[in-house]
C-alpha cells in the first residue's frame, strides 16, 4: 500500500507540514551550530595553548581573545565533539573564519604550526638561552632548570661541556614543549649527529666528543675561512699531542669578553682563568659558543702537518701564517702587530 499526501485530511496536512517545518528549522539551526563561521581570523598572530592548560583557560583565551564570536555555539559542538579531553597544546594559526567543527578539529588533531628554531654558528650560552625563550613557550628560568637535569649525569655532561649539545642547524618544535622535553631533544639531536664514524675519528685524535666539541669552538674562533679549519685543527691537536698550551686568542676573548675587541692584550694573556689557554695547559672544560659543524669535521678530519705556530696575516685577509718555527712565528706576529698599530687598534 502506498502512501500519499492527498489521502491524508486538512488537520492531518497542517501536523505534517508543521513536522516538517520544524524539521527544516532544526536542521538550518544545527548548521548554523556547527557550520557558519565563528572564528576572528588572526592574520599576524596565534593562539596559543600551553601545554599546562586547562580546557577552562583554552576556552576563556579563545573568548577573550576573540578569536570565537560566539561563544554558545562553539561550547555545543565542543561538547559533542568531546574537545575538553581531546585538545592539545601547541601554536595555532587561525588563517580564516573557520566554522565551530572546523575549529574543533583543528584543535582536537593537534594541527599547530611548527616553531623553526635556529640555532647559529657562535652562539653564546646566554644567547642560546634567551632564544630559546623567545621562540618557545618555556621561561628562561624554566630552560635554566631544565639544563641542571638528571640528563647530563646520564648522559656523563659536566655543567661546562653540556653546551656542546646545542648544535648550530633549524630544529623544528612544538611551541607547547615543556623545558625538559626541549632540552632532552637537543641531546638526542647531539647523539644522532654522532655516529659511529664520527664517534671512531674522534677517537684516533684521542678525543671524546664532547673534547672534539670543545676543540671545534676554537677551531671555529680562529677561522673566517673555512679552508683553513682542518689546518687550524692539525695545529691545536699537534700541540695537545705535544703537551703544550694551545695559546689560543678566542679562549681569552671568551674570558675577557669579545664584544668589540679587535686585538689580544699581553695583560689579558695573564688572566688566570680555566679557559685561559695561554695559562691553563689543555682544552677549556666547555665549548667557548656553538662550533660551526664544518669546525668539528675539521677537529674530526684535520690536516697533517708540523705546524704548532699561528699568526693572522697583516694584509687584512683574515688569513693566517702557519709555521713550525719559533724564530718564524715571532717574525709573523711582528708584522701582525706593526699592521694593527698603523690602523690604530688598540683593543
Amino acid at each position: 500500500m502506498c502512501f500519499q499526501f492527498q489521502d491524508l485530511n486538512k488537520t492531518q496536512r497542517k501536523v505534517l507540514g508543521l513536522f516538517l517545518l520544524l524539521g527544516i528549522f532544526a536542521i538550518a539551526g544545527a548548521y548554523f551550530v556547527a557550520f557558519k563561521g565563528n572564528t576572528t581570523p588572526l592574520d599576524r598572530d596565534y593562539f596559543y595553548i600551553r601545554h599546562d592548560d586547562t580546557y577552562a583557560r583554552v576556552r576563556e583565551n579563545l573568548i577573550q581573545k576573540k578569536v570565537v564570536k560566539n561563544a554558545r555555539t562553539f561550547d555545543l559542538v565542543a561538547k559533542q565533539m568531546n574537545l575538553p579531553n581531546t585538545y592539545k597544546p601547541g601554536r595555532y594559526k587561525i588563517e580564516k573564519e573557520l566554522n565551530n567543527v572546523e575549529l574543533v578539529r583543528k584543535i582536537r588533531q593537534g594541527n599547530w604550526d611548527k616553531v623553526i628554531v635556529k640555532v647559529p654558528i657562535e652562539m653564546t650560552r646566554e644567547q642560546v638561552v634567551a632564544h630559546l625563550a623567545e621562540k618557545l613557550e618555556p621561561s628562561k628560568d624554566e630552560i635554566r632548570e631544565a639544563l641542571n637535569g638528571d640528563w647530563m649525569q646520564q648522559n656523563g655532561f659536566t655543567s661546562e661541556n653540556r653546551w656542546s649539545v646545542f648544535l648550530p642547524d633549524h630544529y623544528h618544535f612544538n611551541w607547547a614543549t615543556p623545558a625538559d622535553k626541549v632540552v632532552g631533544r637537543f641531546v638526542d639531536e647531539y647523539t644522532s649527529f654522532w655516529t659511529a664514524s664520527r664517534k671512531q675519528k674522534a677517537r684516533v685524535q684521542g678525543l671524546t666528543t664532547k673534547e672534539a666539541v670543545v676543540l671545534a669552538s676554537i677551531v671555529d674562533g680562529e677561522a673566517i675561512h673555512i679552508d683553513e679549519m682542518p689546518i687550524i685543527a692539525g695545529l691545536y691537536l699537534n700541540r695537545l699531542k705535544k703537551g703544550q698550551l694551545l695559546q689560543s686568542d678566542p679562549t681569552v676573548l671568551y674570558v675577557v669578553g669579545r664584544e668589540g675587541r679587535k686585538r689580544v692584550l699581553y695583560s689579558d694573556l695573564r688572566q688566570d682563568h680555566p679557559y685561559n689557554t695561554y695559562k691553563t695547559m689543555g682544552l677549556p672544560p666547555g665549548p667557548l659558543f656553538a662550533p660551526d659543524k664544518r669546525a668539528i669535521d675539521a677537529v674530526l678530519n684535520p690536516v697533517k702537518h708540523k705546524y704548532i705556530f699561528m699568526c693572522a696575516r697583516p694584509d687584512g685577509s683574515y688569513r693566517h701564517n702557519f709555521t713550525a718555527s719559533i724564530t718564524q712565528h715571532n717574525r709573523n706576529a711582528a708584522a701582525y702587530r706593526r699592521s694593527l698599530d698603523r690602523r690604530g687598534v688598540r683593543r
